[in-house]
């Protein structure tokens, strides 16, 4: 059993972080866990119904009373309750309840009874989800009329989409609900349940992680390319909730970063912004996550080899800096999961810094970006590492603390700053600037070829 000191405690944002962006963390359409069912505002109905569609499911492929799964939840209430940072507010019987109908929803939601349903002859559901998302088109967005923005815009698009509107509605809110950091249950909870179901069944998939992880890789591909973070699916009782597991997938690969650096142990300061690196002749390069030249394992993987700085490509939507703040707060709360996220943040919030930095990075194709401007950009990024706590030289959470040391040590170089300044110059319209500056390089070359001779004379002798 994870102790307490290792245990990805379910945490709610802190107020001079939630007050940057109090919408990263609040669920639009599906709220999950007790810190939502206790500020005593009901649960959206289409929710409910949903839930509750979801224990009917798990009920019909169990062949167990919804009494027997709700006393398998009363006999772990103590055990969640660990998982829990902040006070939850409900009684044993009403958590019981809610763990019961959070967790049926959070596998069948994330796809994790489809091979028990074909391992089952003559499985045919009492209601489907396709038909009760369905019931009524009209209300689909009834939950979330307060929600303005990107997200309105798609959850509009999929109801507006015909016959795969359901299915687009429906994913695009559990894609987005499911993996906030607030709006957690326990992962031992899905897995108990998903035991039940397969209890009887030899040839089904034995763990829960191994069931749903083809949806949490869906869900993370634009950040990570699943297949090479994660050869082989976690075990159930290493993962603590959905967030977590997210997290698994954005471990960055062991890239070994080559540096002379003779600063000891100095500390890297801020990084230089991209139009500064430009000039003093860095080159931006963009990797492909998952591709085939110059591959990423996930945008986490950031390295610079020889005067060029390897960055993975970065797309930029409305649900991005949610994606990542809930990353960030996971990582607050924890840090013993690493610091990845945070230092990738703050990496690019500092490269990034202006809007003529996040131009430079559109046009190296290292940002691909949906938003307004790229001033946008730039904004979101530093947003999001307000009010976090973070040391850039401490070696155990900052992984990039090496590529911080090799571009400084790389734009220290005399010979560089000397190139910088011949380039500077080269358009200077005295001619006879730019041959003196010549003459004294060939001048120094000379010499240097001299001194090497008459050494090699003296030795010979």
């Amino acid at each position: 059993m994870t102790s307490d000191q290792q245990r990805c405690h379910i945490s709610k944002a802190p107020d001079h972080i939630r007050s940057s962006n109090p919408e990263h963390y609040k669920p639009l359409a599906f709220p999950v866990g007790p810190y939502h069912a206790r500020s005593g505002v009901p649960a959206p109905e289409k929710a409910q119904r949903l839930k509750e569609q979801c224990v009917d499911e798990v009920v019909q492929l169990s062949g167990r009373s919804r009494h027997d799964l709700l006393e398998q939840m009363r006999s772990v209430l103590d055990r969640a309750k660990e998982y829990y940072a902040d006070e939850i507010g409900m009684d044993d019987e009403a958590l019981a309840q809610m763990l019961l109908l959070d967790g049926c929803f959070v596998l069948v939601s994330l796809r994790g009874t489809e091979r028990l349903k074909q391992l089952t002859p003559g499985w045919k559901a009492e209601e489907s989800t396709e038909s009760l998302l369905s019931e009524n088109s009209d209300d689909r967005c009834s939950d979330c009329s307060d929600q303005q923005g990107d997200e309105e815009n798609q959850i509009a698009a999929a109801n507006n989409g015909g016959g795969g509107g359901v299915d687009s509605w429906h994913h695009f809110n559990v894609a987005r609900d499911l993996f906030l950091a607030e709006n957690q249950i326990p992962f031992f909870v899905v897995q108990k349940i998903y035991e039940l179901l397969v209890k009887n069944r030899p040839y089904a998939e034995r763990g829960v992680v191994g069931a749903v992880e083809a949806y949490v890789r869906e869900v993370m591909a634009v950040y990570a390319d699943g297949a090479g973070a994660q050869e082989q699916p976690p075990a159930a009782d290493h993962v603590h909730h959905l967030l977590h597991l997210s997290h698994m997938y954005l471990r960055p690969r062991t890239r070994r970063q080559s540096s002379r650096w003779s600063g000891g142990g100095a500390t890297v300061g801020r990084l230089r912004r991209a139009t500064q690196l430009r000039e003093l002749m860095v080159r931006l390069k963009k990797l492909e996550i998952g591709g085939k030249a110059a591959p990423a394992g996930s945008i986490l993987d950031v390295a610079f080899h020889g005067g060029v700085l390897e960055i993975p490509r970065l797309e930029i939507d409305g649900g991005t800096w949610r994606q990542m703040a809930n990353l960030i707060l996971l990582e607050q709360g924890s840090p013993h999961v690493g610091l990845y996220v945070t230092a990738y943040c703050a990496f690019m919030s500092q490269l990034a810094g202006t809007a003529e930095d996040v131009a430079l990075l559109c046009e190296s194709g290292v940002i691909e970006h949906q938003l307004g401007g790229d001033g946008d950009v730039a904004d979101g990024l530093r947003r999001l590492c307000d009010g976090i706590i973070f040391d850039a030289d401490d070696d155990a959470y900052n992984y990039l603390r090496p590529v911080y040391r090799a571009v400084e040590e790389h734009c220290r170089s005399r010979t560089l700053r000397l190139l910088c300044w011949v380039r500077g110059h080269a358009n200077c319209p005295n001619p006879w600037l730019l041959l003196g500056i010549v003459a004294i390089i060939t001048l120094l070359c000379f010499i240097v070829q001299q001194l090497q001779h008459a050494t090699l004379r003296k030795n010979a002798t």
